[in-house]
């Protein structure tokens, strides 16, 4: 309880160093060189009666005290007596104290012979603050170097950081003596150790995965922005550069797509650079909202890289292919051959089955050699106007590759329906066989895609639902045509289910994503509401003793609870945003829940606190 700490005596152990005085009980008498508190005038916030300190060691702090009043708020009194005179060393802190009773002072009262020390402090030093204080003085205490002590409590109040923990400092350096420096460097280098492990580990993310990147630590995240950002600038340099060379090789139509990449990519880093900029004008933001435009960033340049990056790619791989044209044409000019000596075969093949299982059965497949024959004879025609294209000179070849993709795309289309005839009679058994069992199979993944799209998850709702549309068309077409085609249903059902399937398993990644992440904001808000519930819980039995401030937090967090439960199901990702910003409005209402219980006390307990206690 507050009223009870402001009140305690706390002992402070001796170090390793001290080794005085161990018999020394607080109820030392007063003994020759003791001072009372009528003796000791607080005529400067450095009063040094046992003459532990020179005159420049009294200057050097006493400067540094002088700065904690505007520092910190704080002016710090640190009074060295022999002996100090009363059982209670708190209790002397405050008659000493009295003579300049202000809310913002604190006096540190060491008896440097009796190795006692005593505290008090005015309503508007935290207790925090004041146990930090006399710890860092104490500290040095129980090794005997009370300037050393002094000038602790008087770095903690002017918020100067320690020389000992600087550690070398340019050329010449600051030798620093025992294991505190070394183990602030090993903590800082083992940080450092840490984040890169952790930037590294976050780069093989994707730019679209914004959920992981959502649980990556803040400086993990500036590090990813600032990367994206030069990353994404090269890509654009080398983009233009790809499509200026593209251009005069493929022309303006084939190299559109690379145009449309470039632009944007500019647009993408030109608004990541904004919201960059917003950062750097204003770095006091609120943290989530900072990780989020981090996010943004991340995920904005790193899509607009990879979509870069890919059409460069492409074109690079189509620039090869110019250089390989003469290689590519004469292959493609072998596979048309072989193409031409399996139309008669496959016609004889057709016949043989139209006598043997009637034209009905094999209705899906009749009109296959002549339609093979008919790409077989565009896949001639593209290879020759290949050849004309690549006779020409370099710059002069535009279309050159798109001939060659035309051919390849033309055979493949004959040696699928080829196929189709030479594997019919196996495919028509595997048909009859497995046609009954693949209808049962596409019917169940058809209710799976139905539920995915009745849930929450971010999926590819379309996609999904086409998918599904064109397996039921071919489930009924298969139920109607199964015994007179059964090959012709068979093969559109197998098509039909071989494109459900991709959609379902794009859609089953997206809705475990979607599950994890329900779960997260679920134990989440279990947690935050639990917190919130018991800073309300303080609030209500302290009753008036607690604040409007620490009640506005209080309501907010709860407020942002509720925003987030409401929006849980249909967006976790902002649920879990409001979930961030109610526990930490949760913790600035526990601070000043604390805080006000802390004055509460003080105001009760002669408008302040205070510690006493030894340190030999």
């Amino acid at each position: 309880m507050p009223l009870a700490a402001a009140a305690e005596t706390a002992p402070i152990p001796r170090g390793t160093a001290a080794t005085l005085a161990q018999g020394t009980t607080a109820a030392t008498t007063l003994t020759q060189g003791t001072a009372t508190a009528t003796d000791v005038r607080l005529d400067s916030q450095v009063v040094d009666k046992s003459g532990v300190l020179s005159p420049s060691e009294r200057d050097e702090i006493a400067g540094m005290l002088q700065q904690g009043v505007s520092k910190s708020n704080i002016k710090l009194y640190i009074v060295f007596v022999p002996n100090i005179p009363t059982e209670d060393p708190k209790a002397y802190a405050q008659q000493l104290r009295s003579q300049v009773r202000t809310n913002n002072t604190m006096v540190l009262v060491t008896g440097t012979q009796d190795r006692r020390v005593g505290t008090d402090w005015g309503a508007s030093v935290s207790k925090t603050t004041a146990g930090e204080i006399q710890d860092a003085a104490v500290k040095k205490f129980a090794a005997d170097d009370f300037n050393a002590g002094a000038q602790a409590a008087a770095r903690k109040v002017a918020k100067k950081t320690d020389p000992a923990t600087l550690g070398w400092m340019g050329a010449a350096g600051v030798a620093v003596v025992g294991g505190g420096a070394g183990a602030f460097w090993w903590s800082k280098r083992r940080r450092k150790e840490r984040e890169t492990q952790q930037f590294e580990a976050a780069k093989s993310l994707s730019p679209t995965a914004t959920d992981d990147l959502a649980r990556q630590p803040t400086p993990v995240l500036w590090k990813l922005a600032q990367d994206e950002l030069q990353s994404t600038d090269e890509s654009i340099r080398k983009g233009e550069q790809e499509y200026a060379t593209a251009q005069e090789e493929f022309g303006s139509e084939r190299t559109r797509s690379l145009a449309r990449a470039v632009q944007h990519s500019r647009e993408a880093l030109n608004r990541a650079h904004g919201i960059h900029q917003q950062l750097r004008i204003d770095p006091h933001r609120d943290e989530n909202e900072v990780r989020q435009l981090l996010v943004d960033i991340i995920s904005t340049c790193g899509s607009a890289d990879e979509q870069l990056n890919g059409e460069a790619e492409n074109f690079s791989a189509l620039r090869r292919e110019l250089i390989d044209a003469p290689k590519l044409l004469g292959e493609l000019t072998q596979r048309i051959v072989d193409a031409r000596a399996r139309i008669a075969p496959a016609e004889h093949t057709v016949e043989q089955l139209k006598q043997r299982l009637g034209e009905q059965q094999v209705k899906s497949i009749a009109d296959n050699p002549a339609i093979a024959k008919a790409s077989v004879d565009a896949a001639e025609e593209a290879v020759g106007h290949g050849r004309e294209l690549a006779a020409k000179p370099a710059g002069q070849q535009a279309g050159l590759v798109d001939a060659i993709s035309a051919a390849r795309m033309a055979l493949g289309q004959a040696d699928s329906l080829l196929n189709a005839v030479e594997h019919a009679e196996e495919r028509l058994s595997a048909a009859r066989t497995n046609l009954t069992a693949l209808i049962a199979e596409v019917e169940d993944e058809i209710r799976e895609a139905e539920g995915l799209l009745a849930g929450q998850a971010d999926i590819d709702r379309k996609g999904l639902s086409d998918a599904a549309t064109a397996a039921k068309k071919a489930v009924a077409e298969a139920r109607q045509s199964g015994d007179t085609d059964p090959l012709g249903s068979y093969s559109a059902l197998l098509e039909a289910d071989s494109a459900l399937d991709v959609e379902l398993d794009e859609a089953r990644g997206a809705d475990n994503d979607y599950r994890r992440t329900i779960e997260m904001v679920d134990r989440t808000l279990s947690d935050v509401d639990q917190y919130i519930r018991a800073v309300e819980s303080t609030i209500h039995t302290r009753g008036s003793m607690i604040g409007v401030d620490a009640r506005t937090a209080a309501q907010s967090a709860r407020a942002q609870l509720d925003a987030a439960a409401q929006v849980r199901a249909a967006d976790p990702k902002a649920a879990m945003a409001h979930a961030q910003s109610a526990s930490q409005l949760a913790r600035e209402a526990t601070q000043l829940v604390e805080r006000d219980m802390e004055e509460f006390s003080r105001r009760n307990n002669y408008y302040g606190g205070g510690y006493g206690g030894g340190f030999g």
